[in-house]
């Protein structure tokens, strides 16, 4: 109900904030649900969300339907049949799209850092883990379709963002544009797929949280308060949480073009790390892990390509006298990434390699 009726003060009277002003109110938020213990905020919040995001769900899959019987529908996205792409070559730029429907390491965070404390019993994060991504997967073909809708306005630049022209495809399909349906529906999707970002963002900033305290506390320390001195208070949870949360209303506040070039490397980087520890963990306990060979081998594969390709094309538009800061701060954290994934990954095959020989010893 409450819902409703923001949507419905939303659509008659408004709010209208500067940019500045609710990157502020978001990160407010985020400090507080970051802190704060998860039942309080954060896992309510996420419980009434779910409700809005199948709904927003549901809403597509009628649109879908409804627009392809009727006729309307005019999908406009053309068959890719080539090579070459507008983020480079066919591999690795499909793998490191591709995502949350497939392999994703923000998830995998997810499934550690939270979703894994909440469950009731361990029997349950099978159908949770695997029924994500299924849902993960039909969102996707719902995305592409609304994309599809629109892609000649979004090709020319007239959206601002992905998420508005996912909002303007799924809403054609149930009226002409600025319509009565058009704006309701358009709104409603608008504020599920903002639900859905902020979902990340109180999430991300906590996990953030956890592996910034981590950095600073020493083997044996259970918690901030078993370090001492500078290290006690820069594993403090206020720290760290006001840390990320600058950093990220900095980044909020700068070009999302200049930034997003390294989400899909990155994320797919930390998947295939992911796997790579979760391999070493069974391996450490004397459970099979060659599962993960394969899919690890071929995400880290993936990943750094892209990565080594971002630096080199970033190293040649700097030459050129072409780069704007966002091709200087993709070039030195691509650089920094591949460094710092290249040693973890040594360190990973190292201690695969240990455990294989120690069992072979004990064969």
């Amino acid at each position: 109900m409450c819902i409703i009726a923001f949507l419905f003060v939303g659509l008659n009277v408004g709010l209208a904030l500067s940019r500045t002003t609710w990157i502020v109110l978001i990160g407010v938020y985020i400090t507080i649900a970051s802190l704060v213990p998860v039942w309080i905020l954060l896992q309510p919040r996420d419980y009434l969300s779910s409700f809005l995001l199948y709904a927003m769900m549901a809403v597509a899959v009628i649109g879908i339907f409804f627009s392809a019987f009727a006729g309307t529908a005019t999908f406009e996205l053309p068959a890719f049949t080539g090579w070459s792409t507008s983020i480079g070559t066919l591999f690795p730029a499909l793998f490191i799209t591709v995502a949350c429907g497939a392999c994703s390491g923000f998830h995998s965070l997810i499934a550690t850092g939270t979703t894994s404390k909440q469950l009731s019993s361990e029997a349950d994060a099978k159908p949770i883990g695997y029924g994500s991504m299924l849902i993960e997967s039909a969102l996707a073909l719902i995305a592409l379709i609304a994309v599809g809708m629109v892609f000649t306005k979004y090709t020319n630049g007239e959206f601002g963002s992905p998420a508005v022209a996912f909002s303007s495809g799924i809403a054609l399909m149930f009226g002409a544009e600025e319509s009565s349906v058009y704006n309701t529906v358009y709104a409603l999707l608008t504020l599920a797929v903002s639900v859905f970002a902020l979902t990340s963002l109180d999430t991300g900033t906590r996990l953030s949280r956890f592996m910034f305290t981590e950095l600073f506390l020493k083997e044996g320390e259970a918690s901030w308060r078993d370090a001492t001195g500078i290290r006690k208070f820069l594993a403090y949870p206020l720290t760290g949480t006001l840390i990320m949360v600058v950093i990220g209303c900095v980044l909020g506040g700068l070009s999302l073009s200049q930034i997003w070039g390294l989400f899909g490397a990155a994320n797919q980087l930390l998947a295939g790390l992911a796997l790579l520890a979760v391999a070493a963990w069974l391996g450490n306990i004397g459970r099979n892990n060659k599962m993960f060979y394969i899919p690890m081998a071929f995400m880290l594969i993936a990943t750094l390509t892209s990565l080594v390709m971002t630096v080199y094309n970033k190293i040649v538009l700097i030459g050129a006298g072409g780069a704007a800061w966002g091709d200087w701060f993709q070039l030195i954290f691509a650089a920094a990434m591949v460094v710092l994934a290249v040693i973890l990954a040594i360190e990973g095959i190292q201690t695969l390699s240990s455990q294989a020989k120690a069992k072979k010893q004990q064969a």
